[in-house]
């Protein structure tokens, strides 16, 4: 029975990466960084939730607002990320040529 639970565990966490990934469109990242991107897939679900508790708890607007500038960081991140990869690989493609 532990065999099965462990093969749908994984098939959830690949479908939360590729949801992950087509959120930020990292879709093009290569393939050597989506063991990292899983982990940081994984860190950001736990925060989504802890988020959604503030909401709910109705935490102090100054909390709430932090949260958001954070996300909205982590968001920014992400574009610079997949922008420095895809300079990286024009830049592999310039040097093979």
């Amino acid at each position: 029975m532990g065999f099965f639970g462990s093969k749908n565990k994984k098939e959830k966490q690949n479908k939360k990466v590729k949801k992950f990934m087509n959120k930020y469109k990292l879709n093009n990242i290569d393939k050597e960084d989506l063991e990292i991107l899983e982990e940081i897939s994984n860190d950001l679900t736990g925060l989504g939730l802890m988020k959604a508790g503030m909401t709910l708890s109705f935490s102090s607007a100054d909390k709430q607002a932090t949260v958001g500038y954070l996300s909205a960081l982590v968001k920014q991140n992400w574009v610079i990320i997949r922008k420095l990869d895809e300079i990286n690989k024009s830049l592999d493609k310039l040097e093979k040529d």
